[in-house]
């Protein structure tokens, strides 16, 4: 294994195969520089195990799967701003300003 796990429970059943299955994920993903895809490996791997073991709607695995979840939609969309375009460039955030009526 190559990615670090910091969830105590959860690094137990994250072992070779189920790193290998999270890289494999990511990589469907897009391209993303080294430290971003690991970081999003780690997330990923946590929900697979989540997914695999989860037993019923409020055992622990389904409440770190959600939790793990909006962790990686965060981490992942952090990591789509800052992987450098084919020219190497790293593309600004864009956001819009809400104005209420």
């Amino acid at each position: 294994m190559t990615a670090v796990y910091y969830d105590a429970y959860l690094e137990r059943f994250c072992g070779a195969v189920m790193e290998e299955r999270a890289y494999a994920e990511i990589d469907l993903r897009g391209t993303f520089a080294t430290e971003w895809r690991d970081r999003l490996v780690v997330y990923m791997a946590y929900i697979l195990v989540c997914l695999e073991n989860q037993a019923n709607e409020d055992d622990l695995f389904t409440t770190k799967l959600k939790n793990y979840q909006k962790e990686f939609d965060r981490v992942l969309a952090q990591a789509r701003v800052a992987t450098p375009d084919a020219e190497g460039n790293i593309l600004p955030m864009i956001g819009v300003p809400l104005e209420r009526a």
